[in-house]
């Protein structure tokens, strides 16, 4: 999962300290991206320092997610006959990638590696646990995007779950797919990102109230869950969900 930032460092201490996590001070030695290589899903923060001194490149071309790949090739042309490329695979030693476009214009990215990156456990300080729960994509049209997304991971489609507000694509591993309509149908300008989880909600209330972090709205408390938004320093909203 990317989110991408305009201040590197304080983001990269914003996320450590959020989850209680040390701040790995090799990883802001001069590259353009800050990474947490959790368990499931990894979460990288990238400044695009290098990006953006390409004449080319802008920021429409952003990717969210990263699918992996087994075979570089393969995915690209079968990526090309179901969605937007934006351009030829581009190999650096033991990796390779390429991004595309969904039909609703959100930008992911698939990648090939041949090292096996199965992730850590990280030892957290915080209520809040360190893995990403979910990520969401927002769309407009909810039942061609689910039928898009479904066909191109080899998911099970769900017609009837379609016709909700957020429609989970059915995942192997690692983080929930959740694609979200709110926003559309809202007419809200935000975007919600992600969402980490938490064992003990008024433990994580209180843990966010007494570190100074920004929150965004109301508590919200449903039949299967309560949640809270938190505003990060890009304004990039970060659910923390408590399971019933």
């Amino acid at each position: 999962m990317f989110i991408h930032v305009t201040d590197l460092r304080k983001s990269a201490e914003w996320y450590s300290r959020l989850l209680g996590l040390p701040l790995m001070e090799d990883r802001l030695s001069g590259g353009p991206v800050y990474w947490f290589d959790f368990k499931g899903t990894h979460l990288i923060l990238d400044s695009n320092a290098v990006n953006r001194q390409n004449p080319e490149w802008n920021e429409s071309m952003m990717p969210r997610i990263m699918f992996n790949a087994a075979d570089i090739d393969e995915a690209f042309r079968y990526v090309c006959e179901k969605g937007d490329v934006l351009s030829e695979p581009e190999r650096h030693g033991a990796m390779a990638y390429f991004n595309f476009r969904d039909p609703e214009g959100n930008v992911h990215m698939a990648c090939w590696s041949s090292e096996a990156d199965e992730g850590q456990q990280w030892a957290s300080q915080s209520p809040i646990f360190p893995q990403i729960g979910g990520v969401f994509v927002d769309v407009k049209n909810m039942h061609s995007s689910a039928l898009w997304y479904s066909e191109l991971l080899g998911a099970q489609w769900h017609d009837a779950a379609a016709e909700q507000d957020i429609y989970s694509v059915p995942m192997v591993s690692g983080a929930a797919l959740l694609l979200d309509r709110n926003r559309y149908l809202n007419q809200e300008t935000f975007k919600e990102v992600l969402y980490f989880e938490t064992g003990d909600f008024e433990a994580a209330i209180a843990y966010v109230r007494s570190h100074g972090f920004e929150m965004a709205g109301e508590v919200n408390d449903f039949p299967d869950l309560s949640e809270f938004a938190l505003l990060d320093p890009d304004g990039n909203r970060i659910l923390i969900a408590y399971m019933k």
